[in-house]
């Protein structure tokens, strides 16, 4: 199979991509995968290092629905025949839609020249870009069960998961034996704060604010800090002035090494990090972005809540006090944070990149079935 992975933007669209591309190539040097992104998305410095090929497209943030303006419309336009003319050059037999506005021109073009896709929507309320799109898909994968009401046609909506990486699957699968086990508590515990691949400038100054009371209550505390690149250098010095004990990192491809360090985990709720959560069994408290479209963020972390796998404290309600207790209990009670682990790991799908590879396959093979009834039936008239 040809898959062309479209999309995007942030590392939750992304790096799902990646985890479809390894579940596809590891199946046979026959198949082949290509990127297509849009400019000026984290796309452009993630794909190469991995050698995949990638079509940057016209960026159309903010307004690919309506092409408001005329450079919108143009650029819709250019991007649209560019989107077209990769996928044939390409001899795409399938689209996976990443989610968020890089997957929409390849997702219509596609759609335009009869190639199958699936959309992922890894969010309990799905993006505006996965609604609009939903119309032109042959099926639509979910990460949570909540997301397939809100979708026109929930027929074509199917519970698979969120695709992760070969090697933070084999680095999950360690940390949940351990942390799925009654053990006392960590000589030094580790709390990793993440805000998704672009940081959270905000969660970044709770966490340091919190640090004074944190190391108070939680002996021999550590804190890691993936900060975001640009936030990088001043979170680490403010970290240092209330005598942080820990690192600051501006960004890492490699953060399945970051879980398997961590007793619990301070977060947005972000589906991909949810999924990492989830699959390396970690107890958390999540703070959702407030300004996620549709508060979807606070969604995602009320499903968490309800299986007991983390609290949930709103951003502007946040008291360091008690999320220093917070994170507190998840260490420092054994037994709470195996039942916490547990309801996380529960959560988890790590047959997700398997599953969508399938379907792609499946959808593949229909195409082609039905483009061989095609030719034969025309050569039976002329015959």
């Amino acid at each position: 199979m040809r898959l062309v992975l479209a999309g995007g933007g942030t590392g939750g669209h992304l790096f799902p991509g990646i985890a479809l591309a390894e579940e596809l190539l590891a199946r046979g040097s026959e198949h082949a995968v290509l990127f297509m992104g849009a400019r000026g998305g984290l796309e452009e410095k993630i794909v190469p290092r991995h050698s995949y090929r990638l079509e940057v497209l016209p960026s159309l943030k903010g307004g690919f629905l309506s092409f408001s303006g005329p450079r919108k419309a143009w650029l819709g336009c250019k991007g649209y025949l560019q989107a077209r003319r990769t996928i044939l050059n390409f001899g795409a037999d399938a689209i996976a839609g990443l989610g968020g506005y890089a997957s929409a021109l390849p997702l219509l073009a596609g759609w335009g020249v009869e190639v199958p896709s699936l959309i992922l929507e890894q969010n309990a309320i799905p993006g505006r870009t996965s609604r609009a799109l939903a119309r032109f898909a042959d099926e639509i994968g979910v990460q949570f069960h909540a997301a397939a009401k809100r979708f026109p046609n929930p027929r074509l909506v199917k519970l698979v998961g969120n695709p992760l990486r070969r090697k933070v699957l084999a680095a999950a699968k360690l940390a949940t034996e351990r942390n799925t086990e009654v053990a006392g508590v960590p000589e030094e515990p580790t709390i990793l704060v993440i805000g998704g691949s672009q940081g959270a400038k905000a969660l970044n100054d709770i966490a340091v604010h919190a640090w004074p009371r944190i190391k108070q209550i939680i002996p021999g505390a550590r804190m890691t800090i993936v900060s975001g690149p640009e936030d990088e250098r001043r979170v680490m010095q403010a970290f240092a002035a209330v005598g942080g004990r820990g690192r600051v990192l501006g960004f890492t491809e490699a953060m399945e090494d970051l879980y398997a360090q961590a007793d619990v985990v301070l977060a947005r709720a972000g589906a991909t990090t949810l999924a990492e959560i989830a699959a390396f069994a970690l107890p958390s408290v999540l703070i959702p972005y407030p300004f996620a479209v549709d508060n979807h963020q606070v969604e995602n972390a009320s499903l968490f809540v309800a299986r007991g796998a983390g609290w949930m404290m709103l951003q502007q309600n946040v008291e360091l006090d008690r999320l220093a207790q917070r994170l507190a209990d998840a260490v420092l009670q054994p037994a709470r944070r195996r039942t916490m682990a547990m309801a996380a790991s529960s959560m988890a799908t790590p047959q997700a990149a398997t599953e969508i590879i399938n379907r792609l396959l499946a959808l593949s093979e229909q195409r082609n079935a039905a483009a061989t009834a095609q030719a034969n039936g025309a050569m039976a008239k002329v015959a």
